[in-house]
């Protein structure tokens, strides 16, 4: 989805409804039931389009107001850190300090200790418009595939480090967006007291709390647990295969983490032993190594084999163009003749 359909204000989208009911009502009344999904729609949330790159969507601040006087509190968390499969979310929610005591009292908790269904309700009790007057949410929506490929390319990039990239991108993100943000809460990832002051030496202006289990200690963050964990839920619900052939393929993932039954008899069952898994799996986890090394058939190159000789050394440092002589004397791969390479060398 565009950046500038995500970002479209709910007053824009609710003009351009043909439900019966404009968003903050039909967010009202779903959330008393659990048949919901183009609700989420509305919000602009791209859960029935396939999740190949990473993106960031901001709830709409129309009825926020903003003023000098009375600053923001934001919390931070995540959902999916750990599975497989699936995006990893951070989420953020924020409100008026003045109003902090009485979102509170919504009954936002830790997601983890909360049904499904409890999840959905109190997702949806922030599409409302009365706390819509007041709080707000966000969320940095981290593909499989970027997950992959951070942590397997060739500087790699840690888990942590791509968590705290969300971490600063969202409260970035609400900075810019002209919310004048007080204090700000976060459940750690890693040891809480250098997180904090990296995220204090950033944002100076702003009393940062980073602890562990925060989720349960902040209300403002277990609503921010709940956007994430319900967002992600979302997506894996409605998981769109890019992959040919596949709109069949099972969904019962179980929880998507490396212990659950459910999940390695999901990932035995959907490995195709030629192509490996589709791209809703994360190739970094050692659990998907371990069952492509059993379960898939091993690839050899041939090519590479026999035009490599047996007596070549390696550069551990830089190439060279070569001369005519060097060139001659050495044989070049199929690969490189077929596509007109030019000839570098390393210095020997």
């Amino acid at each position: 989805m565009a950046a500038s359909s995500l970002s479209r204000t709910l007053d824009d989208q609710e003009d351009t409804q043909t439900s019966a009911f404009p968003i903050a009502k039909r967010a009202k009344l779903c959330s008393e039931s659990t048949d919901n999904k183009q609700t989420y729609l509305d919000l602009g949330l791209p859960i029935n389009q396939a999740l190949t790159t990473s993106y960031t969507f901001f709830s709409p601040l129309t009825e926020v107001s903003n003023s000098p006087e009375d600053g923001f509190v934001l919390g931070v968390d995540e959902a999916g850190r750990g599975p497989v499969l699936g995006p990893m979310v951070y989420a953020t929610c924020f409100c008026r300090e003045s109003y902090y005591k009485e979102l509170s009292s919504v009954g936002f908790a830790d997601s983890k200790q909360l049904t499904e269904e409890q999840r959905e309700r109190l997702f949806l009790k922030l599409q409302t418009s009365e706390i819509r007057k007041h709080a707000g949410w966000s969320i940095r929506c981290i593909s499989p595939q970027d997950i992959s490929q951070s942590m397997l390319r060739r500087v790699k990039t840690s888990l942590n480090e791509v968590a705290h990239d969300a971490t600063i991108q969202l409260i970035q993100d609400a900075i810019e967006r002209g919310i004048s943000l007080r204090k700000v809460f976060i459940d750690t990832v890693g040891p809480p007291i250098s997180y904090q002051k990296k995220l204090q030496d950033l944002f100076p202006n702003i009393q940062i709390t980073v602890a562990k289990k925060a989720d349960s200690l902040y209300p403002i963050v277990s609503a921010a647990s709940i956007c994430a964990k319900v967002s992600r839920d979302k997506h894996l619900e409605n998981w769109v295969f890019v992959e040919p052939m596949l709109d069949l393929l099972s969904k019962k993932y179980g929880s998507g983490y490396p212990a659950d039954p459910n999940t390695i008899k999901w990932l035995r069952e959907s490995l195709d032993p030629v192509f490996g898994y589709p791209g809703i799996i994360r190739f970094s986890w050692s659990t998907c190594k371990k069952l492509l090394d059993e379960c898939a058939v091993r690839v050899s190159w041939p090519d590479d084999e026999d035009d490599t000789p047996k007596n070549a050394k390696l550069s551990s440092r830089y190439f060279i163009r070569s001369t005519k002589d060097t060139a001659d004397s050495r044989q070049r791969s199929k690969f490189f003749n077929r596509h007109k390479a030019i000839v570098l060398v390393s210095s020997l």
